[in-house]
């Protein structure tokens, strides 16, 4: 009888009747078929996605710093230089560099973070010298790194 009312109650309320953790772990459960691969292509076109999703990031960046360096009179090349002068002093113009402080500019990853830097790139580090004078450029207010106070040769 106990069994005719477990088979209603499965079959009217779509309960499974508890099993005990002995039970339960005795057997395995054993799949009708092994779960599929993705198909190689999968990943092919993952990997294009993602490679022309850093190509629109960088794109976006050079934009956004072409116009505050035509405001400046220079070429984005001309600006780019300019932070590079900060490169060589905080890291020895390393802009991948990781550690306590991230990027050629030197970012903590709180103030990357703060300032809109997670839009191209985890951490500072992982993002192109373009994306980060971006967000350098954001941090200064537009602030060029000549009143920065470094030179080529350092500090």
């Amino acid at each position: 009888m106990r069994r005719i009312l477990l088979t209603l109650t499965v079959a009217i309320f779509s309960v499974t009747a508890p099993v005990a953790p002995a039970a339960a772990s005795a057997a395995p459960v054993k799949l009708p078929h092994p779960p599929r691969a993705p198909h190689p292509s999968a990943r092919a076109l993952t990997l294009a996605a993602i490679h022309r999703h850093r190509l629109l990031l960088e794109k976006e960046a050079r934009a956004s710093l072409h116009v505050v360096a035509s405001q400046f009179h220079l070429t984005l090349e001309q600006l780019v230089a300019k932070w590079q002068r900060v490169a060589i002093c905080e890291v020895n113009g390393n802009w991948s560099m990781k550690g306590p402080m991230y990027s050629g500019i030197g970012f903590s990853n709180a103030t990357w973070i703060q300032y809109g830097g997670r839009h191209f790139a985890p951490t500072a580090g992982d993002a192109t010298p373009v994306q980060q004078v971006a967000i350098g450029m954001r941090i200064t207010r537009t602030w060029i790194p000549d009143q920065y106070g470094c030179s080529p040769f350092g500090w």
